[in-house]
């Protein structure tokens, strides 16, 4: 639960509508973390001191592309950043409650170090960054993507699977392997790439796994 009462020097912002954050996932084509989303409803993004900021609807969309985060941390999002040119970063996924920090000018989150995995508790703590790990944390760069179960609607899935996953199989093949899963549709697929391509299946997605390739 997000409760600030105890942050000093905070400046915050009225709550966010559901209709506000979801006209900023149909723009940036992404569902936003549970956690960040719960945030917005408390307060519309807010700022410790002037210097850290946590993004708020009206400028997320543009701080990600200030960011390039879409080039060069795909599958991430920025939610915000402490005004010394540190970047946070959250996995677009609805259940993430990670948090990543990493210098702007090097935002390969493959060099990210971890805030905190608890989203909510470092919200609390007014985002302190005392509690940020010297040890980098391994992000995959690839992954394998298995066909778990078939779909429900057959072939008119597989075939949407097919397109937007942009994967060299015959469709005879995939209603094939469809039947005997779990079937691998595709090996070494970059790892945000697939992250960001699952939240385009929508509810398509649940009959996929992804499988990080961890070296």
């Amino acid at each position: 639960m997000i409760n600030l009462s105890k942050v000093s020097d905070l400046a915050k912002n009225t709550a966010a509508s559901d209709i506000e954050i979801q006209e900023v996932e149909n723009l940036l084509k992404l569902e936003l973390p549970n956690v960040y989303k719960d945030l917005l409803r408390y307060t519309n993004g807010f700022s410790i001191g002037g210097g850290l900021v946590i993004y708020g609807t009206e400028d997320i969309v543009e701080r990600n592309e200030t960011w390039e985060v879409d080039e060069y941390a795909s599958g991430f999002i920025a939610i915000g950043d402490d005004g010394g040119g540190n970047v946070f970063l959250m996995l677009q996924d609805a259940d993430e409650k990670e948090v990543l920090v990493i210098d702007s000018g090097d935002m390969n989150p493959s060099h990210a170090n971890l805030v905190t995995s608890d989203f909510n508790k470092w919200v609390n703590s007014g985002c302190l960054n005392e509690i940020v790990q010297k040890t980098s944390i391994e992000i995959p760069n690839t992954c394998n993507i298995l066909l778990v179960k078939p779909p429900n609607e057959g072939l008119k899935d597989l075939i949407k699977i097919k397109n937007v996953l942009g994967i060299e199989i015959s469709t005879g093949d995939l209603l094939k392997g469809s039947k005997n899963p779990p079937f691998i549709l595709v090996e070494r697929f970059p790892y945000g790439k697939a992250k960001k391509l699952m939240e385009k299946l929508g509810s398509t997605s649940t009959v996929l796994s992804i499988e990080p390739i961890r070296h």
